[in-house]
């Protein structure tokens, strides 16, 4: 018999992907052909590493096709106990036990810790988008306001507006020839 922590059918089922009523009808068959399983003082099966192997073996032998009693009577005359067996964390322990509120708290929590993480990554990347579109629209105006300047500056510059009307006579004297 094993002194130690085990868990409970619903973690056994979750653990090997099975319904409760299956593992319970496993139990019973591998309690029949004399394989046996701890009982806490509510009668409730507790199953440690050792029946875990053996569930996963008579998972692994009816998903290969071997027919339910046999694959029952082979697990059953196996000694997975001596097997290297380890013990598995506690459902008595109360330091390993989290009530569905604090799970529910710590998630929540977690949530919020991460959303935050994310709206100061999210508002980082948005000031330095919006900082540069301000650089390239502040360039984009001085070039455009130093453009306009040169444009004044030779449209106001007094010999460039003598040879544009220069050539602006030239071309009318020439179409009157």
């Amino acid at each position: 018999m094993e002194n130690g922590f085990g868990y409970f059918s619903k973690d056994v089922a979750i653990e090997l992907e099975i319904t409760t009523s299956t593992l319970r009808r496993w139990a019973i068959e591998l309690e029949k052909q004399g394989y046996s399983f701890q009982r806490n003082e509510k009668e409730q099966r507790i199953y440690y590493e050792h029946d875990f192997k053996a569930f996963r073996e008579l998972k692994k032998l009816l998903a290969n096709s071997v027919p339910f009693v046999d694959s029952i009577n082979a697990v059953a005359t196996r000694d997975f106990v001596n097997e290297n067996a380890q013990k598995m964390p506690s459902v008595y322990s109360e330091t390993m036990r989290l009530s569905k509120r604090e799970i529910e708290d710590i998630v929540k929590k977690a949530i919020e810790d991460e959303r935050e993480i994310l709206l100061d990554a999210l508002e980082k990347r948005m000031s330095d988008t919006i900082e540069m579109r301000d650089r390239l629209l502040t360039q984009q105006l001085r070039a455009a306001i130093d453009e306009s300047h040169k444009q004044l500056a030779a449209a106001s510059h007094p010999s460039e507006k003598k040879s544009w009307w220069k050539r602006l006579f030239k071309k009318e004297k020439e179409s009157c020839k």
